[in-house]
């Protein structure tokens, strides 16, 4: 979280330095070394700001074990405002920082910045105020975002002209700190995704999906050849090894189709939702693969953000539809079961714990007792139950 508020404060930092600067230099006077100072004073509250934001959007709403309340004061409203605010910042700091590259639009870099903050901001709100619960997917928001404050950074601070018109790449390469925050960023976000591949890829286990033998063991391998070719492409810029730098490039892109198409194939019951994305998914890489290499309407920069937007929202989506919320029943599942599909009246008995009344000293485990209940599979009534009961709902 210090990361990316500090690459926020660096951007604000970096943009209002220049905008000063040329107004300063348009009426022919010296900026003010004040002007500078208030600057600074103005990216250090922002960065303060955003570190305050990440907090709340961070902290899991809701009751813990024993109904307590992890936080008294948050509240899913409050978390799904704070993340919207950070990521519609740093939607708006990257078109400002590349205004240039939208001065064809109707309205410009004003319009675009309208539109691209507004939208992420909305978008990101409304993902985070349903999912907020789920350890899993805060975290991954945050690698997310590390990726795109790393990449402002570097926006804001890179002296390589307009980088839009070649590829993504170029700003990892101008042997500078603009270049080391560009590729710091992919390859931390790259080996924290590869990291977490197997709690992201936990839920598809559930038996409810019916996933085919070794199916989760195979989108867990797929999510962290992603996450390392990632980082690979940071670890090795496109001005040192160009060969090299695109095979972790084509093995990210690569995989992430794989991932997209097969999944629905090793998951017999994915979430209607899920498959969706990956149909979308894959449409929106392909349709801008064409427009970018067949029509030649738009540069490799555009294909490459498009590719690396879609494969985090892919994942989000999937732990979105996948892993359930936390102190919800089916979270509680034993794990040893996760990938069988159980079979109606395997279980023989169920085990209901229900409390006795509070004895000062004696353990908990002590203060309760079970007893077992009959499991009687649907449509199969147990011999000798009455007419009667065998209809009932």
């Amino acid at each position: 979280m210090l990361v990316i508020a500090v690459a926020v404060a660096v951007a604000v930092a970096n943009l209002l330095v220049h905008t000063v600067h040329e107004a300063h230099h348009t009426v022919g006077d010296a900026a003010h070394p004040l002007v500078d100072v208030l600057c600074v004073v103005v990216a250090v509250a922002s960065a303060l700001l955003s570190l305050t934001a990440l907090t709340l959007a961070s902290i899991g709403g809701g009751r813990g074990a024993g109904g307590r309340c992890r936080v008294s004061w948050a509240s899913p409203e409050l978390g799904a405002l704070a993340n919207a605010a950070v990521w519609a910042s740093i939607a708006a700091l990257a078109v400002a920082s590349s205004a240039d590259a939208f001065a064809p639009l109707p309205g410009g870099h004003v319009t675009a910045c309208a539109v691209f903050a507004g939208g992420l901001g909305a978008l990101t709100g409304s993902v985070h105020r349903r999912a907020h619960g789920q350890p899993v997917y805060r975290s991954f928001n945050l690698v997310a975002m590390l990726l795109a404050a790393g990449s402002l950074a570097s926006m804001s601070l890179t002296d390589t002209g307009e980088w839009w018109a070649s590829n993504f790449s170029t700003l990892g390469t101008s042997d500078d700190v603009a270049a080391v925050w560009f590729n710091a960023a992919l390859v931390l976000s790259g080996g924290a995704m590869a990291a977490m591949s197997r709690p992201l890829a936990r839920g598809l286990a559930r038996p409810e999906y019916r996933p085919r033998r070794g199916a989760t063991v195979v989108v867990r391998i797929l999510i962290a050849t992603i996450g390392l070719a990632l980082a690979g492409v940071g670890l090795v810029p496109i001005d040192a090894d160009e060969v090299i730098h695109n095979v972790f490039a084509s093995t990210a892109g690569a995989s992430f189709f794989a991932l997209a198409a097969g999944t629905p194939r090793l998951v017999r019951r994915m979430p209607r939702a899920l498959v969706a994305t990956s149909i979308a998914s894959l449409s929106a890489e392909v349709l801008t693969w064409v427009v970018y290499d067949r029509l030649g309407w738009a540069s490799l920069t555009v294909f490459e953000m498009v590719a690396f937007a879609l494969v985090f929202v892919w994942l989000i989506t999937l732990v979105l539809t996948t892993h359930p919320e936390r102190g919800d029943p089916a979270a509680v599942a034993s794990p040893a079961g996760a990938g069988r599909t159980a079979s109606p009246g395997a279980a023989a008995a169920r085990v209901i714990p229900a409390p006795v009344g509070p004895r000062p000293g004696v353990p908990l485990a002590e203060r309760m007792r079970t007893g077992a209940i009959a499991a009687i599979a649907l449509g199969d009534p147990a011999r000798g139950m009455p007419t009667r009961l065998a209809r009932s709902t």
